[in-house]
């Protein structure tokens, strides 16, 4: 008794194949995967905002501590970048310059996510109390605390575990502040932290392989403008 034929197999697998790749794609295609999110994320996110956001008494001295959290805490990253690369070794220079790599990374995947999936902020859809102006851009992810949390991320990454967690105060402490004075959700600032996290990493891994070089030319750059000592 003759054998089936295992061409027939193998020309109706590709058929099989094929089919299932255009439903799945076709699947892919019909998702609102750059609309707003799953309703019920949203209705939680929504939920945790108006528990964290300030009232319509807000507290003096609470809504002081949040403004000055949101607007100066931010800087504490570049000055102690500066700090490091200025007053430091060679070695703390490397985590300086993977620092703003990271940095730069992590801001530019934020400007990338809030063009391709814009988010309002709170204040534009009319939910909660917002205390300071802001312009209505991208709300996701949030830029000031992607400032300290990436700065947190390499400085774990490299050892350096308390100043990490210093730094991940600082920035747990302008995410709570940006979302009580109304211009983010939490949503927003989880984003950060895993922008953060993920940029930390490439730029650490960037660093290892090109970071020598560069800390070299820079070092050569600076010496080059540097004051000449008196003999």
């Amino acid at each position: 008794m003759a054998r089936p034929a295992p061409a027939l197999r193998k020309e109706r697998a590709p058929e099989n194949v094929a089919a299932s790749v255009n439903v799945g794609f076709t699947s892919l295609d019909q998702r609102a995967w750059f609309q707003p999110g799953d309703p019920d994320m949203d209705e939680w996110n929504h939920a945790l905002f108006l528990l964290l956001n300030a009232g319509p008494e807000p507290s003096a001295p609470v809504a002081f501590l949040a403004i000055v959290a949101a607007k100066l805490l931010i800087a504490a990253a570049p000055l102690h970048i500066a700090l490091v690369w200025f007053g430091g070794t060679r070695a703390m220079r490397f985590v300086a310059l993977t620092g703003v790599l990271a940095l730069a990374v992590a801001l530019g995947l934020n400007l990338l996510i809030g063009l391709v999936a814009y988010t309002p902020r709170p204040f534009v859809i009319g939910l909660g109390h917002a205390l300071i102006d802001h312009r209505p851009s991208a709300s996701f992810p949030s830029n000031h605390a992607t400032m300290l949390f990436v700065w947190a991320a390499t400085l774990a990454l490299c050892g350096l575990r308390r100043l990490a967690l210093a730094f991940a105060g600082l920035g747990a402490l302008v995410a709570w502040s940006r979302v009580y004075l109304g211009v983010h959700f939490p949503l927003d600032m989880a984003g950060a932290a895993l922008v953060s996290g993920a940029s930390a990493v490439l730029a650490l891994q960037i660093m290892l392989r090109q970071g020598p070089a560069w800390l070299s030319a820079l070092e050569r750059l600076a010496t080059r403008f540097a004051p000449a000592s008196k003999a």
